[in-house]
């Protein structure tokens, strides 16, 4: 019974001086810290990607019923242009007052107006936002070098 005692605290001595030390643990220690820490690194990514990914499909939700009005309101541009181009061409061939056909003119020109400044804002949306997860792509690519430097300062 002595001997087992004496062999469990010359172990848990080993193991001790071996984590302060930091050399020559169980190599199934060290497998399970590995594969601990590579979890924990790639849930952290993952949520990482997940949160950024939720962040711009909210700002496409914002960005694509933007390009809607400005599709909708660019389709009534043209119809009304249409109609004022039927309309002026009708006036020449009779002699009548233009006053309503330049009035339409004026109205299609003022909703491709404003179909233009909706359509550049959105887009201006979806350049800023980017397709790509930006913030979580800095992180891995600033894990990377990190790893690389680890791996030279160990060979």
């Amino acid at each position: 019974m002595h001997v087992i005692t004496e062999h469990k605290v010359v172990h848990e001595r080993y193991t001790t001086e071996n984590r302060v030390a930091g050399d020559n643990r169980p190599i199934g220690q060290v497998v399970d810290e590995l594969k601990t820490e590579a979890k924990e690194f790639f849930n952290t990514r993952l949520q990482m990607l997940m949160q950024e990914m939720k962040s711009k499909v909210n700002i496409w939700k914002y960005a694509i019923p933007m390009f809607v009005v400005a599709g909708v309101v660019l389709w009534v541009a043209f119809l009304v242009l249409t109609f004022a181009l039927v309309s002026f061409l009708a006036g020449i061939f009779q002699p009548s007052n233009y006053a309503w056909c330049f009035g339409g003119l004026i109205v299609g020109a003022f909703y491709l107006f404003i179909a233009a400044g909706v359509f550049f804002l959105a887009q201006k949306e979806m350049a800023q936002a980017g397709l790509a997860p930006t913030r979580t792509m800095k992180v891995l690519k600033e894990d990377q070098i990190w790893m690389q430097n680890e791996a030279r300062s160990q060979a």
